[in-house]
């Protein structure tokens, strides 16, 4: 208590009262400021996320670009290996020697006496020896890279097989026209495979070699046009 000396004219809660409003205050400009820098934070965090979400648009639109400009490079390449098998497989079906130029080599081969009765060709499919020696796990595995690579399959490729039958006067000539043939650049793997004697006439006066020869079409000849060489 005031000594009775000293008189106050003041309400004994005033200074309270003064405490409580300045602390009253005190909070509230703390309560404005929390709030302000909560709603800057809010903001900037809205801003950057905006920011984030058109970047991310961007990338998106960058990225579609880019898979259709790769899927277009894709079918590119297809086409290119499809016309590629296709040439291919056109090169493997055309004759590379004409049929005319094989009968014009057997015609000057003939040496004189000898004829031809029957001509035969053939064409098969040529085997690769490492592909025919694998086993069904070598061709299966071989084959599964080949599906995942989405590699084309290869064009075929032909052997031509010729089996030829004559007549002759004796062996010489026989030996004679297998020697011509076998220096022939048209031609590989010349064999005698049948020879023997028959008669000409009911008597037996004359006799002829009746042969056969298998050879094959030399897969390296290539024949050129007339036109085009001259060129």
């Amino acid at each position: 208590m005031s000594s009775p000396n000293e008189l106050s004219f003041l309400p004994e809660d005033y200074l309270e009262r003064k405490a409580r409003k300045r602390a009253n205050l005190l909070c509230g400009a703390l309560s404005i400021i929390v709030m302000g820098t909560i709603g800057s934070a809010f903001a900037l965090s809205e801003r950057s996320m905006r920011g984030l979400d058109n970047e991310l648009a961007d990338v998106e639109s960058k990225y579609a670009q880019a898979a259709s400009q790769i899927e277009a490079v894709k079918q590119m390449h297809a086409k290119q290996r499809q016309i590629v098998q296709h040439a291919e497989l056109a090169a493997a079906l055309v004759e590379r020697v004409p049929r005319s130029n094989v009968l014009a080599e057997f015609t000057n081969s003939l040496p004189a006496g000898v004829s031809l009765l029957d001509l035969a060709l053939e064409a098969k499919p040529k085997v690769n020896p490492t592909a025919q020696a694998a086993t069904a796990f070598d061709r299966k595995a071989t084959a599964a890279v080949a599906t995942k690579k989405n590699a084309a399959p290869e064009a075929p490729k032909y052997d031509v097989y010729i089996k030829l039958t004559g007549v002759a006067e004796n062996d010489i000539q026989v030996s004679q026209f297998i020697t011509k043939l076998n220096r022939s650049k048209l031609l590989k793997e010349v064999n005698l495979v049948i020879t023997d004697t028959f008669s000409k006439d009911k008597n037996n006066e004359s006799t002829l070699r009746r042969f056969q020869l298998e050879m094959m079409i030399n897969p390296a000849a290539e024949v050129q046009d007339a036109a085009a060489a001259a060129q």
